[in-house]
């Protein structure tokens, strides 16, 4: 026996003295029995707390070894290997079996995820057929599949039919969850060092090809090797299959507008083989040819490739062998970001209108990519190849919410600028209310101040049966209270359910009164069937009561309604001066009745099969319905503030304009225009990394026919475009990566230099990125070195293009500076490589006792028989001194 801390015995020996001055002096009141007795249980339990506070042990011997069977069965590693690797371990089980006194055999698989197969058992046993079934996965499932087939076919029972189903089932879960798309040697060692007892000698024997990508494995084996486990490994490089893996695209670091560069592909081919390989540039074939492949690593020149404009290029390749397996691995693309002169991305609903803004920032040199509102860009990459993004008359039921998340994202987290014109499907109007873009901009859609303006009735009609169920009817609910919001205060609103019958949800209140509204609405709810006459019937008889000076009525429908006489009921509506509108969600709408309630109501018929749009069109038709966000009259702009957009200019005499929308500036906005009301026309602000503006107006002749005309109408808005598009793209910030995918993570760095070229130290970097869901988030950044910064962020899924931006802010920087870049991983890194990585084996074998042999070698495995373990004896000793306590409480109890 052994002591950790042997010096706290000494407190043993006052226990002698004590012990004699208790048998003396102590418990006098006690019988004698009952004296001795507690005495000796007080000794024993102050002797049990020094030996536990002295940490005695002793070691334990045993005989038995415990041999671990780890099998490699990722992605990477053929059926052939792992066949023979069964095969080997029947062998080397048996003569374990029969030459070692106690052997205890356990099986783990592993590959993303870590299992035990068999075990731990003392005997060894043959693999069983579904072990088999398992570990063979990738042969065992288009056989099971094609047994599925035979018997469906031949009409077998269905038993047997439902137990291949559970089989099949079962192997791909096992691939699913335990091969995945990586290898975890991590995860395959804990499992291994957890389990059966810790005082057998154990025996380590991998089969692997040692392509980990996940987990810390020399940590791991350095654990191993602690614990004097004895690690062989086996090298799965059996020939298998033929396979060609295109590896990886090599791009230069920089490139620049109409400079030719040269891309370079990287091949691994473990035969030779015949292959046709084509070069694509943003999605358009660049070259093609025909190559023949040398067993291992081949390289092709892609040379004069060339990028017209600035912004990210995606930079992809296919190859496409005669002799190959696996077709995973046979596409891979890269990004490339050019920098170049200002690029400007306008989208207007109005296409024939479009020359006259993009004729005049083309005039001052910028380049204009004008497309119509179907051209709104669906990812963060192909944004971010815009310094700015202009968008005019398209409403927002048009965009996804995940659009107006990322436009928001572009500006606030990556430095873009963006701009809103005005028009009939602008800001209010356009239903912008209470969605990212509005949160962008800088001003606000509602109208707070209370000008003499046609007050609103509005009647919201919605169906709320069965089929309304879920989300949809929670989206109504949503939309009537933002309509509420949105709506002038003294306007009024309400809100009448219906299925088999109507139910008045709300009667009509004034929208001011926000607490009781969104109350009432909550108790909207679905259920029943359709027939809508009622409700429709119930608003007519509302509205006609109300003094307000517009009256609306909006339907909102997903199915087919009963009944008859809608269009006559609504011109009868339309006739007393109510407008009809109407909306229906997806296919199952009767959109033909719909729309022809909308005509004779003399109102609008929206469709949309995006549930979360809903809002938007609610809000975008109350504002049109109510107009008083649209103002069409004489306008004279007036200058209030000497701004830096409107440089240069004079500014005394702007133009009359004939029209706007009204909105609300916000307080932190810079309002440079405004109308002759108070109205923004023109303001300005720095939203997060970047800048947004609005000019309320348009540049189109229905409203700016005499701006069109104005000699400065090309400076007016060259210079608003070049201030929001003022993101300063790597002037100051150099930018190099590094692609590591160790343990799912890629590390990334940056070198951050000022105006002279020396590092900055101070800076206080950050990272943006765009995470699975589109949402924007800030990662944090270390430095590392003088001038470097670094982090890490996790990868996301392969093929999917992934953007960020780095931000620096320090004293040597006039203002915060955004760098954009993006990277995409093509698949995983388990199919890049096709041999196995014998100089990490070696390591291994050099980190724990043991050796390398070869998946086939005839080399006998010596085993190390017997172990020992410590056995730490202070959790007794605490368990007896807590048994003692009450038997010493019992003594004195009963002796008195």
């Amino acid at each position: 026996m052994t002591f950790d801390c042997p010096w706290i015995l000494l407190g043993l020996i006052p226990l002698i003295p004590f012990l004699v001055w208790m048998m003396r002096h102590g418990y006098a009141e006690l019988m004698p029995w009952a004296r001795r007795a507690s005495i000796t249980t007080r000794v024993i339990l102050l002797a049990a707390l020094l030996m536990a506070l002295a940490e005695p042990s002793f070691i334990k011997t045993t005989r038995q070894t415990h041999i671990l069977f780890l099998i490699d069965i990722s992605q990477s590693i053929s059926a052939e290997n792992i066949e023979t690797t069964l095969t080997r371990i029947n062998e080397i089980a048996r003569e374990a079996q029969s030459t070692i006194a106690d052997p205890l055999f356990t099986t783990i698989a592993f590959g993303e995820g870590a299992t035990i197969v068999n075990g731990p058992s003392a005997t060894w046993h043959t693999w069983t057929e579904s072990e088999r079934q398992r570990l063979l996965y990738r042969t065992s499932l288009p056989a099971l599949h094609q047994q599925r087939t035979e018997h469906i076919s031949s009409g077998a029972a269905a038993a047997e039919v439902e137990s291949l189903n559970a089989t099949i089932n079962q192997v791909e879960r096992f691939r699913d969850e335990v091969a995945g798309l990586h290898t975890n040697i991590e995860q395959a060692a804990r499992l291994a060092a957890n389990c059966g007892s810790t005082d057998t000698k154990r025996t380590i024997l991998l089969f692997t090809d040692a392509q980990f990508t996940r987990g810390s494995w020399d940590a791991t084996w350095l654990e191993a090797a602690e614990r004097d486990t004895t690690i062989h490994t086996f090298r799965m490089e059996q020939a298998g299959p033929p396979e060609v893996a295109l590896t990886s695209i090599a791009l230069p670091q920089s490139a620049t507008v109409n400079q030719g560069f040269t891309a370079h592909l990287n091949i691994e081919s473990t035969v030779e083989t015949v292959a046709e390989c084509i070069a694509y540039l943003d999605g358009y074939q660049v070259h093609a040819a025909t190559i023949t492949l040398s067993v291992g690593r081949n390289t092709l020149e892609i040379p004069n490739l060339y990028c017209s404009e600035k912004g990210f290029h995606a930079v992809s390749a296919v190859i496409r062998p005669e002799s190959d397996t696996e077709i995973r691995n046979n596409t891979v693309r890269s990004l490339l970001s050019v920098p170049g002169d200002a690029r400007i991305l306008y989208v207007d609903g109005e296409e024939e209108h479009m020359p006259y803004l993009k004729g005049a920032l083309e005039m001052e040199g910028m380049h204009v990519d004008a497309r119509p509102l179907t051209g709104i860009p669906h990812s963060q990459a192909e944004l971010l190849s815009y310094d700015a993004f202009i968008l005019c008359d398209v409403p927002a039921d048009r965009l996804t919410l995940r659009q107006m998340q990322m436009i928001q994202s572009y500006v606030r987290d990556f430095g873009g600028g963006f701009m809103m014109l005005g028009g009939d499907e602008s800001f209010g109007l356009g239903g912008y209310y209470n969605t990212p873009v509005e949160e962008t901009l800088p001003v606000r859609m509602p109208i707070q101040k209370d000008l003499i303006r046609p007050s609103l009735a509005l009647m919201l009609v919605i169906d709320k049966s069965g089929s309304m169920d879920g989300v949809k009817i929670q989206l109504a609910k949503r939309a009537a209270i933002a309509t509420a919001e949105a709506i002038n205060p003294r306007d009024q609103i309400g809100l009448i359910g219906f299925d088999s019958a109507a139910r008045t949800i709300l009667p009509l209140t004034p929208a001011g009164d926000r607490a009781s509204i969104a109350a009432r609405i909550a108790d909207l709810d679905a259920g029943g069937g359709t027939f809508m006459y009622p409700a429709l019937r119930d608003a007519r008889e509302q509205l006609q009561v109300s003094n307000a000076r517009r009256k609306q009525v909006i339907v909102l429908s997903d199915g087919q309604t009963e009944g008859f006489g809608y269009e006559d009921l609504a011109a009868l509506l339309a006739s007393e001066g109510i407008g009809v509108s109407t909306v229906g969600i997806g296919e199952g709408a009767d959109m033909r009745l719909l729309e022809a309630m909308a005509v004779n109501g003399g109102g609008v018929s929206y469709f949309t099969n995006d549930f979360f749009s809903i809002p938007q069109i609610f809000t975008r038709e109350a504002m049109r319905a109510s107009k008083n966000m649209l103002i069409e009259r004489l306008v004279q702009p007036v200058v209030i503030e000497e701004d830096i957009v409107l440089k240069g200019m004079d500014t005394d005499s702007l133009p009359l304009l004939t029209g706007y929308v009204a909105t609300t500036p916000r307080q932190a906005a810079t309002t440079v225009i405004i109308s002759d009301a108070g109205d923004p026309l023109l303001a300005h602000w720095r939203y997060g990394l970047g800048r947004a503006a609005a000019f309320t107006s348009d540049t189109k002749p229905r409203w700016a026919a005499d701006w069109i005309r104005w000699p400065q109408f090309t400076q007016f808005w060259s210079q608003i475009v070049r201030y929001i598009a003022g993101r300063n793209l790597g002037q100051q910030l150099d930018v190099t990566t590094s692609h590591e995918q160790q343990d799912g993570q890629v590390r990334l760095v940056a070198d951050v230099v000022n105006s002279d070229g020396e590092f900055v130290s101070d800076a206080q970097v950050t990272l943006s990125t765009i995470n699975a869901d589109g949402q924007a988030e800030t990662v944090d950044v270390q430095c590392i070195a003088p001038g470097r910064y670094e982090t890490s962020i996790p990868t996301i899924t392969y093929g999917q293009e992934q953007t960020f931006a780095w931000r620096a802010d320090s004293s040597d920087m006039p203002e915060p500076q955004s760098v954009p870049y993006g990277f995409v991983y093509s698949y995983s890194p388990e199919f890049q490589s096709l041999g196995p990585n014998r100089e990490r084996l070696d390591e291994i074998a050099s980190i724990a006792p043991g050796s390398v042999h070869a998946l086939d070698s005839p080399d006998p495995i010596t085993f190390e028989t017997g172990g020992s373990a410590r056995v730490r004896l202070w959790p007794f000793l605490l368990a007896l001194a807590v048994i003692i306590i009450p038997a010493d409480i019992l003594f004195r109890r009963l002796g008195c």
